[in-house]
């Protein structure tokens, strides 16, 4: 059970931030796991649209979502530590493990039901209890006393960033003389196709619009 398979479109989910710990929940719009974007745009009652990083994230608690019964293809070999990390957690898809957090220290023991390693993140999908969890960015695994420790990806460009869309969509259209809509598809913001606002950066080949919207969306707290 891959990541996105249980965040389909329209799943109502709950979200936690991975430095406060606050949780919000929405709709599930759009997610990708281990592409360009690497997050999940999400609709909340106040019908804004959110971008999250995986980044930004703890964790992913898709409501009444019914986990898949997997069943354990292979075994561990013999000297299990010596085989890397990706390996040993495909080898432990379908049995019980610990996942494992160092700051804060925290952990879950739950069945694994599948797993996606992205640019930026990895990510844990975890039956507890009978519900779906999905874990992202754990520090290490644990299964009967073997750890493996999760390697943290180099990317060459910068990890997209948190954004509410649909105030950052208002909030240009307020700033600027031109038209801007909000595409969902990307996702991104549409400045009268002259300039693209999108969660890893701006990309216009106008130069004194991007500087301009780069200033707007600094006094926003978005940094580009």
């Amino acid at each position: 059970m891959k990541p996105k398979k249980a965040l389909c479109k329209d799943v109502l989910a709950e979200f936690t931030l991975n430095k406060s710990f606050n949780t919000y929940r929405g709709k599930i719009v759009k997610c990708d796991f281990n592409g360009l974007i690497e997050g999940v745009v999400m609709l909340n009652k106040k019908n804004h649209h959110y971008f999250y990083p995986l980044s930004a994230l703890h964790m992913i608690k898709p409501i009444k979502c019914v986990p898949t019964n997997i069943l354990p293809k292979t075994s561990l070999p013999t000297n299990p530590k010596e085989i890397h990390s990706k390996e040993a957690l495909s080898r432990i898809v379908g049995r019980t493990l610990k996942v494992c957090y160092d700051n804060p220290k925290t952990s879950y023991l739950g069945r694994l039901l599948g797993f996606t390693r992205g640019i930026f993140s990895w990510t844990l999908v975890l039956e507890i209890y009978g519900e779906v969890f999905i874990l992202i960015n754990p520090d290490y695994i644990s299964y009967y006393g073997t750890k493996w420790r999760l390697p943290r990806n180099s990317p060459p460009f910068k990890a997209p960033s948190l954004m509410n869309l649909t105030k950052t969509t208002m909030y240009l259209k307020k700033c600027l003389l031109e038209e801007v809509t909000l595409e969902m598809d990307y996702p991104r913001i549409n400045i009268d196709d002259k300039a693209f606002v999108y969660p890893q950066g701006i990309q216009s080949e106008d130069e004194h619009l991007k500087r301009q919207v780069s200033g707007f969306l600094k006094e926003q707290g978005l940094r580009f």
